[in-house]
């Protein structure tokens, strides 16, 4: 007994899809260390933020930021499962752009308030994980919402203790974010 072509095209539909499916959560599996990384560079440079003089905060990010991005492209670098040579190198290139671009508008624009400045991060993180969630993969746009939204009420309703807002909420959002991608 063989098959129609409607059913060997829909077959294939299926095929093709699970195998897409199984593209993206193999990589969120890869990117969830990563979120955990960064998520733990992200506290501990609030927490040091707030028990250091703001002279030294440029040094402390500038320490931190090496320690994420070596550590971005040490998880990124190699696709074991199919022996090809990874994209560590076009994600540490991506975070080095986005921190050129934090410094350059924090250059441009000045900011008058410090809290400000504390917060800026968070809304540029969030928007640029949204846009990948557009773009690619839908759970970094949940996780840029939350990161974005996070900014913006520790901004408004936590000043006094930002650093230690977006120590817990950036932070461990990043981080909690790599748990959720790595369950996926």
């Amino acid at each position: 007994m063989g098959i129609s072509k409607s059913e060997a095209a829909s077959a294939l539909t299926d095929i093709e899809s699970a195998a897409g499916r199984s593209r993206l959560l193999k990589g969120y599996h890869y990117a969830a260390p990563i979120l955990m990384v960064w998520g733990v560079v992200w506290a501990a440079g609030y927490v040091a933020m707030d028990l250091l003089a703001p002279e030294h905060w440029g040094v402390l990010w500038l320490a931190l930021d090496v320690i994420g991005v070596g550590s971005t492209m040490l998880l990124a670098r190699r696709d074991k499962t199919r022996g090809k040579a990874g994209h560590g190198w076009k994600i540490g290139a991506g975070v080095l752009v986005i921190l050129i671009f934090y410094g350059g508008t924090f250059a441009l624009f000045r900011p008058d308030s410090i809290d400000a400045a504390i917060a800026y991060p968070g809304l540029v993180t969030g928007l640029v994980y949204a846009g990948i969630g557009i773009a690619f993969a839908p759970r970094y746009l949940w996780i840029g919402a939350a990161l974005f939204a996070a900014s913006l009420v520790g901004f408004f309703f936590f000043q006094p203790w930002l650093t230690f807002w977006m120590a817990a909420a950036g932070g461990g959002s990043l981080f909690v974010s790599g748990l959720w991608m790595r369950g996926a």
